[in-house]
C-alpha cells in the first residue's frame, strides 16, 4: 500500500478511536507516556526526564527509529490507548499522530524538543521562506508546554509551533545536565573508548552536520564536499575523524538512498547517545545543526563547514543571521576545513555573547526545573 494512503488511513482511524475512547474513559493522572518516531531507544531529553519522573507514575515508552516503519496491530492499539488516556505525554520531536488527537481537559502534551537553541527554521516558521512550505504539522499547535534553552529563543519556538508564548518556558535542556557533572563526563568518555578503541590517544574530530532536504524523508548531504575518504590522511595520524550523521540521513543511508566513502574515519552514527560523543571529542565539525548549542557548554574548538551557507539561508532560512551563531572558525571548502581543524581556535571573544543569547538556562539543573513545571505538587515540590 502507498505510504501516504496508509498514513491517511491510520490518522483517520486514530481520530475516531481517540474520540470514542476519550469519551468513555477517564484520564489517568498517574500515567506518563514518552514517545518518539525518530529513535529506537529512549535517550536525550526524553531519557533525562524519564529517569527523574517519580516512581508512582506508570511510565510507558513508545519508540520507533524511522517514522516510515509501520507498527503491528497490537502495538498500534496500545499506542492509541496510551495517547488517549495518559495525562502526561512527553515528546522530543515531530510526532505525526498528535495532529489527529483531541487534547483532553487537563491532559498535557510536553514538547522537550531534541535540539537546543534556535537555528534553522522549522514548523510554521518555514512558511514564507525559500522552501515554499505550505503544509505544516497541525499537531504542533496542540502542545501545552514547551521547554527551551534561553529567553531569546522562546519567541522562535512559539512561532514554529504557532502557540502562545506563555506555553514556552526557558528552563534549559535536560540532557545537558550531564555536561556539568564531571563523574558523568568521565563515564561517557570511557563508554566511547570501549566502543571505539581506535580513538585512544587520538585527537577526535567529530563530524556531525545536519541533513539537506525539505523534509526528513528526503534527507541527503553533499558527501563530495567533505571528501571524507581523504580527510583522515590529510589531517595526519594525530587526528581521527568520527562521523555522526543526522538520524534522518542515517536512515536514508541504510536504505541505500545515498552513500559515501568512509576512508579511515569511524562511523559512529549508530552510537546511541551523541552526548557521549560530544564529551569524548576534541573538535567538532558541523554546520546548521543544533549540536552547536550543546557543544558550547564543553568549551572546545568548533569548525562550521558551511560550504552552502548562502543557498541554505535563502532556502529554509535561519532564525538569526548566521554570524550570530558563530563562535569558531568558518570553512567554506575542503582546504579551509583542514586548516581550521588544525588551528583549533577557541575564538573566546565570540563565546560570551553566544552563550548568553542561546544557552543561558542550561546550568546543570534543567531537569529539575522541568519536573517542577510539569508535575508541580505531584513531584513533591511547588510549581514554577
Amino acid at each position: 500500500m502507498n505510504r501516504k494512503i496508509r498514513k491517511a488511513i491510520v490518522q483517520i482511524a486514530f481520530f475516531v478511536y481517540n474520540r470514542i475512547i476519550g469519551t468513555f474513559t477517564k484520564l489517568d493522572d498517574q500515567k506518563a507516556v514518552f514517545a518518539s518516531e525518530a529513535r529506537d531507544e529512549i535517550k536525550g531529553n526524553l531519557k533525562a526526564v524519564y529517569d527523574k519522573t517519580p516512581d508512582k507514575f506508570q511510565k510507558i515508552i513508545h519508540l520507533k527509529g524511522d517514522r516510515r516503519e509501520a507498527n503491528g496491530l497490537g502495538k498500534t492499539l496500545s499506542l492509541w490507548k496510551d495517547l488517549t488516556t495518559a495525562k502526561y505525554i512527553f515528546l522530543d520531536d515531530f510526532y505525526g499522530l498528535v495532529s489527529a488527537m483531541r487534547v483532553r481537559k487537563n491532559q498535557e502534551i510536553i514538547q522537550l524538543w531534541h535540539g537546543s537553541g534556535a537555528y534553522k527554521k522549522f514548523g510554521f516558521s518555514r512558511i514564507g521562506t525559500g522552501d515554499n512550505i505550505t503544509a505544516v504539522h497541525k499537531g504542533y499547535r496542540k502542545y501545552t508546554k514547551v521547554t527551551v534553552t534561553s529567553e531569546t529563543v522562546r519567541k522562535c519556538f512559539a512561532e514554529a509551533f504557532d502557540i502562545e508564548i506563555d506555553k514556552v518556558m526557558a528552563l534549559g535542556s535536560p540532557r545537558t545536565d550531564m555536561f556539568f557533572d564531571e563523574k558523568a563526563k568521565e563515564e561517557a568518555r570511557k563508554r566511547v573508548c570501549r566502543a571505539y578503541p581506535e580513538l585512544e590517544d587520538k585527537k577526535t574530530v567529530l563530524i556531525a552536520p545536519t541533513y539537506r532536504g525539505r523534509k526528513v524523508e528526503d534527507a541527503s548531504y553533499d558527501f563530495e564536499k567533505l571528501r571524507l575518504a581523504r580527510l583522515g590522511e590529510a589531517l595526519g595520524s594525530e587526528y581521527m575523524p568520527v562521523v555522526k550523521w543526522h538520524p534522518a540521513l542515517q536512515n536514508n543511508i541504510k536504505r541505500g538512498f545515498c552513500s559515501f566513502d568512509l576512508g579511515k574515519a569511524v562511523d559512529a552514527s549508530d552510537y546511541s547517545d551523541i552526548n557521549d560523543l560530544l564529551i569524548a571529542a576534541d573538535i567538532l565539525v558541523t554546520d546548521y545543526s543544533s549540536v552547536i548549542f550543546d557543544w558550547y557548554l564543553l568549551d572546545k574548538p568548533i569548525v562550521y563547514f558551511a560550504y552552502d551557507m548562502e543557498v541554505y539561508a535563502a532556502g529554509r532560512g535561519l532564525y538569526f543571521d548566521f554570524e550570530e551563531y558563530v563562535y569558531g572558525a568558518v570553512a567554506k571548502d575542503y582546504d579551509e576545513l583542514i586548516q581550521a581543524i588544525r588551528e583549533e581556535n577557541l575564538c573566546k571573544e565570540l563565546r560570551t555573547d553566544f552563550g548568553s543569547k542561546f544557552m543561558s538556562s542550561c546550568d546543570g539543573k534543567s531537569t529539575e526545573r522541568v519536573m517542577e513545571w510539569v508535575f508541580g505538587g505531584d513531584n513533591g515540590k511547588s510549581s514554577i
